[in-house]
């Protein structure tokens, strides 16, 4: 029986893994420089927790959640996110009490049940930060900087950057009441899924890809007079804090994120790249979610990056992989023993190489260490073993050289500046 991929998942061939690692390394660079320091949380957690965070109406928790059997008396579900993870981890281990206010950043897989399409998978990735235990109009504005940052360093263009406030709790119950105000009148032209969630969290409605509800958001009036005094005092400062870092934005009003526990500050990073579902990434503040997991009432902000979305914005399909620093042929049987011991040798001096194992001719050898990239070829014959040097070869000029066994690690070392 021949097995393929779940439906929804993707593998990771070698050849796009060195793309992965590039980003991750460059993430992990940025935020060093960010201050920010790694965390990671286990890939299932209590459904409870994602139930009582994201909103038992929100559309993760009620068509997207993929559910595990660990106990029969506990539900577990793979998490669609990890901000909420984190949250549970930041108290559990006490961190606002030793520390008050930190800076976490992750790098990880997420699970979502729902049907697959370009850039959407049931498995996918995120690279994000959760900033606990503070709420700054400064601070907004860092995070969402660090967030261009990092598209920037990577090598993604042309992305756009919408900001929104949700305002305080109060703001967003205004803000919800205007949207049906608005919307009642528009109920029949939406979609089936939309006409629900008129009912329960009508902030959906304007994240809807369907055309015939983006019709209709489109005709929606929408500016920020739902908030308060204060409230728009703070949007105001990280707007002036965006400015001043002289970061392009757009302000978005029908920009929402649909989650229950946002509040304040939101903005979305989307790209041409990828179609419908243009996000790269998306983030925001959600200064409640402490206090309504058992913590004091501490602000709190963050966003996640999608990296497969990375990928396709990065449009890179042919990426060169790292070669070898080091490729030995051995020539003949004989050669195989002190090819193997050199082998292991230059490793633990940190060079990068590989040797044939089956005894290859040497034009075959030679095809393999061009194949793997190799810097220079070592060719250890008869003549070689018997005189104790090797034959070295810079493959890309093509000079050979005899160099003593005592002095092939130094001599490598200096030619590969190690």
């Amino acid at each position: 029986m021949k097995f393929s991929t779940p439906r929804g998942t993707k593998d990771i061939p070698p050849q796009e893994v060195i793309l992965w690692n590039e980003i991750e390394k460059t993430c992990q660079e940025v935020f060093k420089i960010f201050n920010y320091k790694e965390i990671r949380t286990p890939i299932f957690e209590e459904t409870a927790l994602f139930s009582r965070s994201l909103g038992s109406t929100s559309d993760i928790v009620q068509k997207q959640m993929l559910n595990v059997a660990v106990e029969k008396e506990k539900g577990y579900s793979l998490r669609p996110e990890a901000t909420a993870a984190i949250v549970r981890a930041y108290l559990e281990h006490g961190l606002d009490k030793e520390e008050g206010f930190v800076k976490l950043f992750y790098i990880g897989p997420m699970f979502r049940g729902e049907r697959p399409q370009k850039g959407r998978l049931r498995q996918f990735h995120h690279i994000g930060v959760e900033a606990i235990g503070l709420t700054n109009p400064l601070l907004d504005a860092e995070i969402i900087l660090l967030a261009t940052r990092i598209l920037d360093r990577i090598g993604v263009s042309g992305y756009r950057l919408k900001i929104n406030s949700l305002g305080c709790a109060k703001d967003k119950e205004n803000f919800s009441k205007l949207l049906r105000d608005s919307l009642k009148t528009k109920i029949a032209d939406l979609c089936a899924d939309c006409k629900e969630r008129f009912k329960r969290n009508v902030f959906r409605v304007l994240d809807c890809k369907q055309e015939q509800c983006k019709e209709v958001v489109s005709t929606l009036k929408l500016d920020g007079k739902y908030l308060c005094p204060q409230c728009q005092d703070y949007f105001d400062l990280v707007k002036e804090n965006l400015k001043i870092l002289k970061l392009p934005f757009e302000v978005t009003f029908t920009m929402v994120r649909g989650l229950d526990y946002y509040t304040h500050t939101v903005f979305e990073i989307s790209h041409p790249n990828l179609g419908s579902q243009d996000a790269l990434g998306a983030g925001g503040r959600y200064d409640n979610l402490v206090k309504e997991l058992g913590g004091e009432n501490k602000g709190a902000m963050g966003f996640a990056l999608g990296f497969e979305r990375l990928i396709l914005a990065l449009n890179k399909e042919n990426i060169e992989a790292a070669g070898l620093d080091l490729f030995i042929a051995g020539l003949g049987p004989a050669a195989q023993k002190p090819a193997f011991l050199l082998l292991n040798d230059l490793r633990k001096q940190g060079i990068s190489c590989e040797m044939d194992f089956a005894s290859s001719s040497l034009k075959s050898q030679m095809r393999q260490a061009n194949d793997k990239k190799a810097k220079y070829v070592i060719i250890l014959g008869e003549d070689e073993i018997k005189n104790n040097e090797v034959t070295l070869k810079d493959m890309a000029t093509g000079f050979q050289e005899k160099i003593k066994n005592e002095a092939i690690v130094e001599n490598l070392k200096r030619k590969l500046s190690l």
